[in-house]
């Protein structure tokens, strides 16, 4: 499999097609062009690219890089040089059309305010994750526009959509690159979840101390001492590539582009270039796909249908009543249901022995499939660890306090050279404990760790990369991963035991919302029951935020009504 080249000598794997990018920098430093070029190799990868463009800048890839000849078969919606206009109304149908015919696209919001421009990326974001399950790369040019860290009311929904795809779409093929110039204005729980940074020129504080977070959670001091002291300094198109999911950390001058750089900013004096050349697109045959998704919405549209109800009830209404007309129906005799009775009980017959036969048939196949399941679980679960069974076998209410197994006493397993980190050395404790596998909540939460966490997340992605751990969910550990774990493993606290474990790391506030959902589990209750349970105020700033980072650590889930997680407790 051919990789993307970015620069001379450097290159990205095409599973960053869907990976969460964050591409962080000043303006003139070169973000729109490296996604441009981003954009050149995965399209030439045949990987689907959608770039979102609220500037009106990125039409330049239908026309080579000196506008003579034809660039990408890239479609472009909306803007001064779009194939067919955008309407404010339409993102769930383009979302459709994407997701159905897997084209590539240019959407131009440059001519929407920003109301009508919300609205379409709602609609778009919400149906591209509901709906895409195949690598589809979305780019968000200005993401501080559609994840800002202090949204309005309008965008509440959109704000959600965004956090869908950034944590949970890449189990749906969704991969998202967050192009801003404004990283200290960026929805922090947005932020936090990219898995490779391109740093380019950064000079503000708070822009800075934006991609200083970052680096604390995910990186390593000599790497972030490095980073920091040069990006200020860095030249247009210079960028700092980091992640330590990929094992990559590399300063690199980006490719010139292949495409015409329509992104450029206009110089005094010089005569700007006009494009003559753009790559030919089945224009009428995108129109008619728009066409009938747009029926095929219209006939899902429960207003639609209410109408078409209505109209029909009034159709029917003005009609006159029918006369009834007599129809005469033959009456099967006796003679006849006594021989249906006769073939009935003569096919029942038939069946049961042909049932029989077969039973007979397959009784030794059967036998020998359950002999060598019985084998193979019996091998699986002496190579992974002797105490699953016992553990499971002891009450929640008997097990021991919780221990420090998930930090100090996990073994000090290696990889080849490289020793395991304390999330991945957690991460394995746990597995090795269920043979059959745990979903990542499940893990996350006994290991001590956010399921969202970038830590947790690059902890996970380096051990399935090691083979140590298998891809898909549940997780489940791999022979290799077993030996590396060995027999120095502690059991993991199970239900009260693991509540007491995390009540340890929380904060007061967070507590007393624990202990109150732990007692009511699995029962839901509203935030205002919690606070009155809890001893705050629903609407104080302090309960808020605690309640937010329950959820976000996964150890309560719900919106509307909030409970336990289940992972708690089993």
């Amino acid at each position: 499999m051919s990789k993307l080249k970015i620069a001379e000598g450097f290159a990205l794997p095409q599973e960053v097609v869907t990976e969460t990018i964050g591409v962080l920098a000043r303006k003139g430093s070169g973000k729109t062009y490296f996604v441009s070029v981003l954009a050149e190799e995965m399209i030439k990868a045949g990987l689907p690219v959608v770039l979102v463009d609220p500037v009106g800048v990125m039409w330049g890839l239908r026309s080579s890089a000196d506008g003579k000849g034809p660039g990408l078969s890239i479609v472009i919606m909306g803007g001064d040089h779009g194939d067919v206009p955008l309407e404010p109304t339409a993102g769930a149908v383009i979302a459709d059309v994407i997701v159905d015919d897997r084209i590539s696209a240019v959407l131009d919001l440059s001519g929407m305010r920003k109301g009508e421009q919300v609205r379409f990326m709602t609609d778009l974001a919400e149906r591209l994750y509901h709906r895409n399950r195949a690598p589809l790369h979305l780019v968000l040019d200005e993401a501080d526009l559609w994840a800002p860290q202090r949204p309005m009311p309008d965008h509440a929904r959109l704000l959600g959509a965004i956090e869908d795809i950034v944590r949970r779409g890449r189990a749906r093929g969704l991969g998202v690159s967050l192009i801003t110039q404004r990283p200290g204005v960026i929805n922090k729980n947005v932020l936090t979840q990219i898995e490779i940074l391109v740093a380019m020129r950064l000079v503000s504080p708070q822009d800075r101390k934006a991609l200083d977070e970052w680096i604390e959670v995910h990186g390593e001091k000599a790497q972030r001492d490095e980073l920091m002291r040069t990006v200020a300094s860095l030249r247009p198109g210079q960028a700092w590539f980091w992640s330590p999911g990929f094992d990559l950390f590399q300063l690199a001058q980006v490719r010139r582009r292949e495409t015409f750089d329509s992104s450029s900013t206009p110089k005094v004096g010089a005569k700007a270039i006009r494009p003559r050349g753009f790559a030919e697109i089945d224009l009428e045959g995108l129109r008619a796909k728009i066409g009938q998704t747009i029926e095929r919405a219209k006939a899902d549209d429960p207003k639609a249908l209410r109408r078409r109800v209505a109209e029909l009830e009034r159709e029917l209404a003005a009609r006159p009543a029918p006369q009834p007309e007599r129809i005469e129906v033959p009456v099967i005799t006796a003679e006849q249901v006594e021989e249906l009775r006769a073939l009935a009980a003569s096919w029942a017959r038939s069946m049961e022995a042909a049932l029989s036969a077969f039973g007979e048939a397959v009784r030794p196949h059967l036998e020998a499939f359950n002999a060598a399941l019985e084998e193979s679980s019996r091998i699986v679960a002496a190579g992974a660890t002797e105490i699953t069974h016992a553990m499971n076998r002891v009450p929640v209410r008997e097990r021991a306090k919780p221990t420090k197994v998930l930090e100090s006493a996990v073994p000090p397993a290696a990889v080849g050279d490289r020793k395991l980190g304390k999330a991945e050395r957690a991460i394995l404790t746990v597995l090795a404990q269920f043979p059959r596998g745990r979903t990542v909540s499940q893990i996350a939460i006994q290991a001590g760790y956010s399921a969202d966490g970038g830590g947790f997340r690059n902890a996970l992605s380096a051990l399935r990369q090691a083979g140590l751990i298998e891809r898909g969910d549940p997780v489940v550990i791999t022979v290799a991963g077993v030996s590396v774990v060995g027999n120095a493993v502690e059991p993991i606290p199970f239900g009260p035991a693991l509540v007491a474990f995390w009540q340890g790391r929380l904060g007061k506030a967070e507590r007393a919302i624990l202990d109150v959902l732990v007692d009511v589990y699995p029962r839901s209750l509203s935030a205002e029951e919690i606070a009155s349970r809890a001893g705050y105020e629903a609407s104080g700033g302090g309960f808020r935020n605690a309640l937010s980072k329950l959820r976000t650590l996964e150890l309560a889930e719900g919106y509307g009504q909030t409970r336990a997680s289940d992972a708690l407790f089993r």
